[in-house]
């Protein structure tokens, strides 16, 4: 593809379609990441995977879902992804 005669709209499209850029996703840090981590806590785990690497575990809280991927130690990390227009994660 050339970006030189596309438009700054139909390049950001093209990498959305490629999964390059994931306009649903956000990864959380600070106080909030903290503060969702406790609310994670005590809901269950939808699901949980594992690749010896590191450990993921899936939730559902209202419209969004998160994953919290653990990873050495006490380092982790909480992705939230929201519904898209088509009521799509």
């Amino acid at each position: 593809m050339d970006f030189k005669s596309r438009t700054k709209e139909e390049a950001y499209a093209f990498l959305v379609s490629a999964g390059v850029i994931r306009p649903n996703e956000r990864t959380l840090a600070g106080q909030e990441k903290e503060e969702m981590w406790m609310i994670l806590q005590f809901l269950d785990v939808g699901h949980q995977t594992n690749n010896q690497r590191f450990i993921t575990n899936h939730y559902q809280y209202g419209n969004c879902h998160y994953t919290v991927t653990f990873f050495d130690g006490d380092e982790y990390e909480i992705t939230e992804i929201t519904r898209d227009t088509n009521g799509k994660f």
